[in-house]
């Protein structure tokens, strides 16, 4: 039987030794760490925020805020009274520099709150994945130093991207929630207040900031969905004589809808003071349209100042225009100024395959220089669609012509219907009008004739009309036929200091011998009036297509002016 001998029992081995001894002093090393970063971890987060804010804005701006509470446990961080400012003596340095900004920030928002957030990845890895981010009631303060590069450039996606990461590769939200925001807009040069948003309201949902989100074009601020509204917009004019109000906006990215609950252009001063307000004649504008609906825009053009859709409609406009006669007119060139034309100018792009406008209404009130009185020409139930309405190059070069298609109520009394072919982009600006007038008793125009044209008609209908006009920058073509009978006029006269208009009997008789009393006359054909007359450079684009067809209408009842 072989014995084996029993081994001398000894202490740990010297492996277990050195072993034990550094787990020993991992444990401690990592409860010292969780004690300090507990005892500290406000201040290192309150230093690491004003590092980072510091040195990637070069020292501009500063921020402070009130108190933090964190649990790394569950993922939870809040921030409470936070304010991002910029430091006025380092905006000096940069303006000596001339290094100065477009735009300066100054942020207050009452509470930041982070909730679940996978702090290992957040803390050890170059990613942060939580559920939910929602800053509450911030104020937003923009201020325009108009100076430095230009806001409105387009910053390269990449560069956005890269800005947001800064040494992270991933940024990942369920939804992102900026609640009950006000906005409001500033010139510091000025000291002029520009616009206010009030209510602002953006829901993000499903974030992520990465390389491959960057490049995902479904994506609306690195967001599967986007949701945004606000309760007010509101700015000025610059020359302080309109006040501009939107209300209840919302668009949302999975609809893509946009409403308008109401917008108005509304002026500051009555009619009088508006016209004493400027050296030249000018006309004075009261707009306002409710429930306006864009449906199938595109959110992230929008974002990029790109206005593309597929229709937008304006339930109900109303638009009032007021303009007085005996106000000098200015020496301006109005040619290139048409409505088409100017289109062309607007910075912002846009596309709008169709514009529809239901049961508006427009009235267009001019006071006259010798009578001082003011006449009406009202259009009640004015519906009209407007087909490629654009300024896109691109778009245009596959179809040039925007049609619109216009049918209203002159007067509240006779149908009027015109259809309009605008050229883009022609060289000479051209456009065709066609339109017919329903039947009326002529007599309904007195309000409008009598004060602005010092005529009355005494009798006469007119049983309709029809035009069709060729224009471009420097004359109109076409024709004219007006059907009517038994047409009898009587001119009239202001005495001096009266307020009345009293017949000129005289003149009167004149006039009568001189008109047709009906086209057509007998068993003759009706008469149509052929029309060409040259552009008052200085007159508006409607000025000259209202002229055109009143020398048609003056032609057939047989006056040369």
């Amino acid at each position: 039987m072989r014995v084996i001998p029993m081994k001398k029992k000894t202490g740990p081995s010297k492996g277990r030794i050195i072993a034990f001894s550094i787990a020993i002093f991992l444990v401690a090393a990592i409860l010292s760490g969780l004690w300090y970063w507990n005892t500290h971890k406000k201040a290192i987060v309150r230093n690491k925020l004003e590092t980072v804010v510091r040195e990637k804005s070069n020292g501009l701006y500063k921020i402070k805020y009130d108190s933090l509470r964190m649990d790394e446990i569950n993922g939870y961080l809040s921030i409470s009274d936070m304010n991002f400012s910029y430091d006025s003596t380092r905006y000096r340095e940069l303006t000596k520099a001339g290094k100065e900004p477009s735009i300066l920030l100054d942020i207050h928002i009452p509470e930041i709150s982070v909730s679940g957030v996978k702090t290992p990845r957040a803390l050890i890895g170059k990613e942060i994945v939580g559920r939910k981010l929602e800053i509450k009631n911030p104020v937003i303060h923009i201020i325009y130093t108009g100076s430095g590069p230009d806001p409105s450039q387009a910053v390269a996606p990449k560069a956005i991207y890269e800005q947001i990461l800064g040494n992270l590769d991933l940024i990942q939200a369920d939804s992102i929630l900026i609640s009950g925001a006000q906005i409001h807009t500033s010139n510091r040069k000025t000291k002029r207040p520009g616009m206010q948003l009030q209510d602002v309201f953006i829901t993000l949902v499903n974030v992520k900031v990465d390389s491959s989100s960057n490049a995902d074009t479904s994506l609306i601020l690195f967001a599967k969905e986007a949701h945004i509204s606000c309760g007010k917009l509101a700015w000025s004019s610059p020359d302080n004589l309109y006040n501009y109000s939107a209300a209840s906006i919302s668009v949302n990215s999975v609809s893509r809808q946009l409403l308008l609950k109401n917008f108005r252009m509304a002026p500051t001063i009555n009619e009088e003071a508006f016209v004493n307000s400027l050296p030249t004649q000018d006309d004075r504008f009261d707009f306002s349209v409710s429930d306006v609906r864009v449906q199938s825009i595109n959110l992230q053009q929008l974002l990029e100042e790109k206005i593309i859709a597929d229709h937008i409609i304006f339930p109900s406009p109303s638009l009032k225009i007021y303009r007085d006669l005996a106000i000098p007119r200015d020496k301006k060139n109005r040619v290139g100024a048409y409505p088409h034309q100017l289109m062309q100018t607007i910075p912002v792009l846009f596309h709008i395959n169709k514009l529809t406008v239901t049961d508006g209404f427009i009235e267009y009130k001019e006071r006259h220089a010798v009578s001082r009185l003011a006449g009406k020409i009202q259009y009640y139930h004015v519906n009209a669609a407007i087909s490629n309405f654009t300024n896109d190059k691109k778009a245009i070069a596959v179809n040039n012509i925007m049609t619109v298609e216009m049918s209203t109520r002159f007067l509240n009394q006779a149908s009027l219907k015109v259809t309009g072919r605008f050229y883009l982009l022609h060289p000479k600006g051209r456009f065709d009008l066609e339109g017919t007038f329903g039947a009326m008793d002529g007599r309904l125009l007195n309000p409008v004739i009598e004060c602005t044209g010092l005529t009355r008609i005494k009798t006469g209908k007119i049983n309709g009309a029809w035009f069709s006009l060729q224009g471009e920058d420097y004359n109109i073509d076409g024709s004219v036929k007006i059907l009517y009978e038994d047409l009898k006029v009587a001119a009239l006269e202001k005495d001096l200091g009266s307020a009345q208009l009293d017949k000129k009997s005289f003149s009167s008789f004149l006039v009568n011998i001189k008109i047709k009393n009906s086209n057509p006359s007998g068993n003759d054909d009706p008469r149509v009036a052929q029309v060409h007359l040259d552009r008052n450079t200085n007159a508006s684009f409607f000025n000259f297509a209202w002229k055109s067809v009143f020398q048609g209408l003056m032609g057939t009842v047989g006056l040369k002016q």
